[in-house]
């Protein structure tokens, strides 16, 4: 099975089979079909260690990818790699932004997607690249009639207010939520 799921801890608000099969969508979509992808749905305490650890960020944050295809070889050519995502920081910010928990979870999936798939959106030439990895991979899903068609960096970028009342960048705004 090219998606492995993990929901730790349990969390209804999660339907793990809608997560797979956009995952596998996303797969489809990317001409990745023979790959896998670990896509993990933690609480803020499990993503902020992970933060910390990896990009010494001591707060939570919304989605972390860790791709199995930069740095050093594995050995497993067929592993994408893993996409972790804060359940609680998503639903924060599905309630910001004045949608369902499912889409936030959709959206992070896809912004997760785009990383392993070697985008990058600090500046510059890195962000050109993660608008044409963006865009084509919308166009696939479209092409493909998949229902929930992601918005992308241009729902990352709306402005949303964080817990201590300032506005921030969507993404920036996970660490402060």
């Amino acid at each position: 099975m090219p998606v492995v799921m993990n929901l730790e801890p349990a969390d209804e608000r999660v339907d793990l089979p809608k997560r797979e099969k956009f995952a596998n969508a996303l797969l489809d979509a990317a001409a990745e079909t023979g790959a896998e992808l670990s896509v993990a749905f933690v609480n803020d305490d499990a993503i902020q260690a992970l933060n910390f650890e990896y990009r010494n960020i001591n707060a939570p944050t919304d989605v972390l990818s860790f791709s199995m295809r930069e740095g050093e070889a594995c050995g497993q050519s067929g592993l994408l790699g893993d996409i972790i995502i804060s359940v609680e920081t998503a639903q924060r910010q599905a309630d910001a932004l004045g949608h369902s928990l499912s889409d936030e979870l959709d959206e992070l999936l896809f912004h997760g997607m785009v990383h392993l798939l070697g985008g990058d959106h600090d500046s510059g030439e890195n962000r050109t690249r993660w608008f044409d990895i963006e865009t084509q991979l919308q166009y696939e899903l479209r092409k493909r009639k998949q229902t929930y068609q992601p918005k992308g960096l241009a729902i990352y970028e709306k402005t949303i207010e964080t817990e201590t009342g300032e506005s921030a960048p969507r993404h920036a705004a996970a660490d402060q939520l």
